[in-house]
């Protein structure tokens, strides 16, 4: 049975944190209060706090070790602007898996307009329903509805079908079309996007995602082809099987891994490129925070380590 916690105010969840441990050595009690009054979300904030072990005994028993307020607002800072650039990462993936889809039909002998009939046709009865409402609801949309009031009596093609459809909905066409053109490339493809779905899903709903980065996480084994990449920058056997683990962790490489594959576009790879180096300088900044903790300065590394040699600065 879930206990309901007593809701605090701004000054109650200051009390709470020094409860638990959390110092304010660095940023005071009073700047911590202004921060979470204007800032920040007190839950989103202090479920950074998952990477931190607690004394397991002794009258300092439950609380966390070495755990300072800065930190935990340093973790929401880098999160954000993690987040902000994984979500335009995983737009470019889509954007450009779509690009490469329509061209592999539109090159093959296949009908542009056939092999999306096909499709449906192929999908349970709940299914077909399930895509028919989604197609009603983007009928709502003054981004779509043009299309799909221009194709939607004669059925849509390839290159209007992939604009109005979910992403989940997009892989899955994706799927099939690999296996109508026989074409495993495209089958990779297909098992990359379905392994970043939830990170995408997650950055569009603005969820944290360096609040647990503790391993074993994971419920599914990474893609092999992208461990044989972590392979040939000479990150170590056992260290590529611990960090990629952690299911937010193996999906941000997967996410960069696929861009590296997919983004045909010099432009885009050189702006990500200098989006990802900006990114680590804003990390490093306060590295010295983490230095007594190995779970988060070690993913840090790990993480710099593959940007460095996977999107080296045009």
């Amino acid at each position: 049975m879930n206990i309901i916690k007593p809701k605090l105010d701004v000054a109650g969840q200051i009390e709470h944190l020094c409860s638990k441990g959390v110092k304010f050595d660095i940023i005071s009690k009073e700047d911590a209060l202004s921060y979470l009054s204007e800032n920040n979300n007190y839950f989103k904030l202090r479920s950074y706090r998952k990477n931190y072990p607690k004394h397991p005994d002794g009258k300092n028993a439950g609380k966390y070790i070495n755990l300072d307020f800065a930190f935990l607002k340093d973790l929401s800072i880098i999160d954000m602007r993690l987040r902000y650039l994984l979500l335009h990462m995983a737009l470019d993936v889509e954007h450009f898996a779509k690009v490469k889809l329509i061209s592999e039909v539109c090159s093959s002998d296949e009908d542009g307009y056939e092999i999306v009939s096909d499709f449906q046709s192929s999908l349970a009865e709940e299914q077909k329903e399930a895509l028919s409402k989604e197609i009603d609801r983007s009928s709502s949309s003054p981004y779509c509805v043009d299309i799909i009031n221009k194709y939607k009596e004669d059925g849509f093609p390839i290159w209007a079908f992939v604009e109005i459809i979910s992403l989940s909905r997009f892989i899955s066409f994706y799927d099939f079309c690999a296996e109508r053109l026989d074409n495993d490339d495209i089958k990779d493809d297909f098992y990359l996007m379905q392994s970043i779905k939830g990170l995408r899903n997650a950055t569009a709903h603005n969820n944290c995602i360096l609040n647990d980065l503790k391993p074993r996480t994971s419920r599914f084994r990474t893609n092999y082809d992208v461990m044989e990449k972590l392979g040939k920058i000479s990150i170590s056997k056992s260290t590529r099987n611990r960090k990629m683990s952690n299911i937010r962790i193996q999906q941000i490489v997967t996410l960069l891994y696929t861009h590296k594959k997919l983004v045909t576009s010099t432009g885009i790879k050189k702006h990500q490129a200098n989006e990802l180096h900006s990114l680590f300088e804003r990390i490093y900044r306060n590295m010295d925070y983490y230095k007594s903790n190995n779970t988060i300065s070690s993913v840090f590394s790990f993480l710099k380590k593959i940007v460095d040699k996977w999107f080296p600065m045009m």
